[in-house]
């Protein structure tokens, strides 16, 4: 075994010897494919990250957003949440991972025209499947609950977790409609 890894460090040194020479007798022509190489590997992350942000976006849209039925809820893109948080005066955002008992029973009820016409505002929707830790590190939630949060300048100003009514189909749309929020244009 010893014999079998001199003999590797031997052919390894031989090489690097090799490529030194090599190196050194078109120093030009190394240098622009080392920095060709540095170039490609910077690219290639840079499409990564997005390609990543973008993925995220489209799996978003085709198995959450698509099975929205409801007029009342406005998606919100991946990622987006902090920058519209800051950027809109006054905003009321839904965070939910988008399945489980209370996300079900309040999509029954939002997609009930008798209860829309009830609900006098609409609210963005931002589902909570990727980085659940750090949305709910920051907006202080539990991500498996349903939970209605009204923003005035960037700030919260009120709150609501849909676990916390007694009587969802009595209780939910006058809980809606008692927030501060104002009504929302697309």
């Amino acid at each position: 075994m010893e014999k079998h890894l001199a003999n590797a460090k031997d052919k390894l040194l031989i090489f690097w010897r090799k490529f030194i020479i090599i190196v050194s007798e078109n120093e030009r022509r190394s240098l622009m494919i080392a920095a060709s190489l540095v170039i490609f590997a910077l690219l290639f992350s840079a499409s990564a990250v997005f390609a990543q942000k973008t993925i995220r976006q489209d799996q978003l849209d085709e198995l959450v957003f698509d099975s929205l039925k409801s007029d009342h809820l406005i998606p919100l893109e991946y990622q987006t949440v902090d920058q519209k948080i800051k950027d809109t005066k006054a905003i009321s955002i839904m965070f939910s991972q988008p399945s489980g008992t209370s996300f079900e029973n309040v999509m029954t009820i939002l997609d009930d025209p008798n209860q829309q016409t009830m609900l006098n505002r609409k609210f963005y929707y931002y589902p909570i499947v990727y980085d659940s830790e750090t949305i709910a590190k920051n907006y202080q939630l539990d991500p498996r609950q349903v939970t209605f949060i009204f923003f005035h300048n960037g700030k919260e100003k009120n709150r609501f977790v849909v676990e916390s009514l007694k009587d969802l189909n009595n209780e939910f749309i006058p809980e809606l409609n008692r927030l501060p929020m104002w009504d929302l244009k697309n």
